[in-house]
């Protein structure tokens, strides 16, 4: 699988525990900035940590 394919397969991911954390976090928390912590983490872990001779 390359590296657009885990980007697609794992956004979903990202956006459901951004909305199941917004809930218990303050207001002043908003949803876009939990969706782009989440996706920069996602892009850090695809990028830095994928390989895909091991999968």
């Amino acid at each position: 699988m390359d590296k657009h394919s885990l980007w697609q397969r794992y956004v979903p991911l990202v956006r459901h525990e951004a909305l199941r954390l917004q809930v218990r976090l303050p207001a002043s928390v908003e949803l876009d900035d939990l969706l782009q912590a989440g996706g920069i983490g996602l892009l850090n872990a695809v990028d830095d940590r994928y390989d895909a001779l091991q999968g």
